[in-house]
């Protein structure tokens, strides 16, 4: 990920931020502290979040590849390569995946949030997709309109047991984590038989499936919607920068 086009710029994983309104369609507290830290980062020339390695952002990463290897041919990752909007230089975005017809976002969450995610992706309903997880749909949305395609796919995914014991097997006997550009001290405490209680899985009798996703048009009114509050958002922080 290519932090030097984000710093200062609206990023996809948290313009939903930009869409925040009250019940009166004007944005909300959330929307003008989001332009508050873009002004601060614009001033600084950096990020104003420092990304502590915790772990749940360590197992999606993980997760995300070895979904990505059962996923097939039809996705190229590009995970690592952020991307600026080709008409707006402040609005940039990181896709997980990507086809020449939609983005692909990967969700690997503790099994609360998987659950409550997958459950909601089943349902194949973007207005309750939208109501229920704000920050997914919009980043899927802002991603969509980086790679300038109107398809998105939101794809849920946490380990059977058995797949995380052969996970655990191939990060143990190789240069699996060395070979998709994740740090082995990262994980080093995390994957032996004696723990593997306390990583997420789905028992392998579970009626849930391990990967769950759903594939949408991204509205044209969303498109619109988000364009206006990012342009209308960057005239915020500018007046912020030139305030005397």
């Amino acid at each position: 990920m290519d932090n030097s086009k984000r710093h200062g710029r609206f990023t996809s994983s948290q313009n939903h931020k930009a869409t925040a309104s009250l019940k009166s369609g004007k944005p909300s507290q959330a929307y003008f502290t989001y332009v508050a830290e873009k002004a601060v980062e614009r001033s600084m020339q950096r990020t104003a979040d420092t990304k502590v390695k915790v772990r749940a952002m360590l197992w999606g990463k993980l997760m995300e590849i070895v979904l990505f290897n059962l996923l097939g041919l039809e996705y190229k990752m590009v995970h690592k390569q952020t991307l600026v909007h080709p008409d707006y230089w402040f609005w940039s975005g990181t896709p997980d995946l990507k086809t020449d017809k939609k983005i692909g976002e990967i969700k690997c969450y503790e099994p609360k949030k998987f659950g409550l995610l997958s459950m909601c992706l089943l349902k194949k309903n973007v207005a309750l997709l939208k109501e229920n997880f704000k920050e997914e749909y919009w980043q899927c949305v802002s991603n969509a309109c980086l790679l300038g395609v109107n398809r998105a796919e939101l794809i849920a995914y946490m380990p059977t047991k058995t797949e995380l014991k052969e996970i655990i097997e191939q990060v143990q006997e190789g240069n699996f984590l060395e070979r998709n550009g994740l740090d082995p001290t990262d994980y080093i405490f995390w994957f032996n038989e004696n723990n593997i209680e306390s990583l997420p899985y789905l028992p392998d009798d579970s009626p849930m499936s391990s990967v769950n996703s759903f594939e949408f048009d991204v509205p044209r009114e969303d498109i619109d919607f988000l364009t206006e509050r990012l342009i209308s958002a960057n005239e915020e922080v500018e007046l912020i920068l030139n305030q005397k």
